[in-house]
């Protein structure tokens, strides 16, 4: 029997305090077991689970669903070296002040558990457009931005600039 990854799942392992060896071998054995579930083989150069094609494939399907906001978000974060402000969202989205954005990334993990169900991206894929919020805030708050980590954010600007 074969398995097929349920995308509507997931693990979630606390990673506060473990040396970034130790995490990147977390990845690395998680990327294994994956892969050997699901007949999926992550490219060789890809940077957490990412290659410039699959971003431009994101970017694609954002943009036939209608969501050129979101692609947008992520191509400035991209640029910008991983993070764009809340502010700058408004702007490329036309947005009045008054409008929140809840369910923004929505369309964004939509569109990664379809690309994990085709076997294009690995399950383990970071996301590249993760809300940030004060951590000194514990109680509701708007999202100050999205970012993405710096070195993702190299593989998106290539994917931009090629």
């Amino acid at each position: 029997m074969a398995l097929t990854p349920n995308v509507t799942n997931a693990i979630i392992i606390d990673t506060d305090g473990l040396e970034p060896a130790t995490i990147a071998a977390l990845h690395a054995a998680i990327a294994t077991v994956l892969a050997d579930a699901s007949d999926m083989t992550p490219a060789p150069d890809a940077v957490h689970g990412w290659t410039p094609e699959l971003a431009l494939e994101l970017d694609t399907r954002l943009r036939q669903r209608n969501r050129p906001v979101q692609a947008d978000t992520i191509r400035a974060a991209a640029l910008a070296g991983g993070h764009v402000d809340r502010s700058t969202v408004y702007e490329l989205g036309g947005y009045d002040p008054d409008r929140v954005l809840n369910g923004f990334t929505r369309p964004v993990n939509g569109v990664m558990k379809e690309m994990v169900a085709e076997g294009l991206l690995p399950a383990d894929a970071a996301h590249p457009m993760k809300p940030d919020y004060d951590p000194s805030n514990p109680s509701f708050q708007r999202a100050q931005g999205f970012g993405m980590a710096e070195d993702l954010a190299a593989v998106f600007a290539t994917a931009h600039t090629a």
